[in-house]
């Protein structure tokens, strides 16, 4: 299992992160603990084209950045997924209010400014019998489309 990109952009390919989640998800199930799961969707506004073909590496730097080690990200275009072993529905909350909390700023790169919008949708489990793969993408999917209603730089999280 490799990661993708360097080392402070490292994120895992979406078929890695589903065999990733799969196994976070039965653990969890065996083991009730809770879990987050966040989808993420990034959109760049740069002050030229060499800043703006380094917004994505910019933003997953910033985004590994701000969390844990154990935390699972994946990314396929300019979407993202994290997967949030051992935490629960005040945990995720915060980490979703960190990100918008960064990703408010400006950050400068080599070649000029970029400036990032975020929506978030966010799920929160506590684990057990009840959790199932399906469910929790789901209910992050919904979640996202609620945050993109909501408008840019906003997060909903359901449970």
């Amino acid at each position: 299992m490799r990661k993708i990109g360097s080392h402070d952009e490292e994120v895992y390919s979406s078929d890695v992160f589903r065999v990733l989640a799969e196994y976070e998800i039965s653990r969890s199930i065996r083991y009730p603990t809770p879990l987050g799961l966040l989808q993420i969707e990034m959109t760049p506004s740069a002050s030229n084209d060499n800043a703006r073909r380094a917004a994505t590496g910019v933003f997953t730097s910033a985004l590994n950045a701000h969390l844990r080690s154990v935390d699972i990200t994946s990314a396929a275009g300019s979407g993202y997924r994290v997967l949030l072993p051992a935490t629960n529905f005040a945990g995720t909350e915060t980490v979703c209010e960190r990100l918008l909390s960064v990703f408010r700023n400006k950050f400068e790169t080599n070649f000029g400014a970029v400036v990032f919008t975020v929506n978030i949708g966010a799920t929160s489990h506590p684990g057990g019998l009840s959790l199932s793969i399906t469910g929790i993408f789901q209910n992050a999917e919904n979640a996202f489309k609620q945050s993109k209603l909501k408008g840019p730089n906003t997060f909903v999280l359901i449970s």
